[in-house]
């Protein structure tokens, strides 16, 4: 579960997120992500990045990942990549500190920092 001051992100957001950023934030992602996953009973968000991007989209059953996704969720607050190709919550930690590191590589000194709402929102 990922929480902000004052609001939760959801798996399904938390996803999506992890996928729009992945390939500048992610250095596993640098060469490019090859398709993005979700569990039925998610919602659409994924979906949306996966338009943006331009990349295949699925609709999987954990805990299966197959070899033509790079990440996927599920309903469960489980987010996989195929790094190991299986549910991974450290991993996901990692992976938005990856995103906030990121996002704040260029901040000066006494610079106000990049949160995780201003990644969510």
């Amino acid at each position: 579960m990922l929480f902000g001051i004052g609001f939760f992100v959801t798996p399904s957001d938390s996803v999506a997120i992890i996928a729009a950023n992945a390939e500048n934030a992610i250095q596993y992602f640098k060469t490019g992500l090859k398709g993005l996953a979700r569990s039925m009973m998610t919602s659409g968000a994924l979906v949306r990045v996966a338009e943006k991007l331009n990349l295949p989209f699925y609709e999987v059953w954990y805990p299966t990942i197959p070899r033509k996704l790079s990440i996927c969720e599920e309903e469960s607050f489980v987010t996989g990549s195929d790094h190991i190709r299986e549910k991974d919550g450290t991993w996901t930690v990692l992976v938005w500190l990856s995103i906030i590191a990121f996002r704040n590589k260029d901040k000066k000194l006494r610079e106000k920092l990049v949160s995780v709402s201003d990644v969510v929102f």
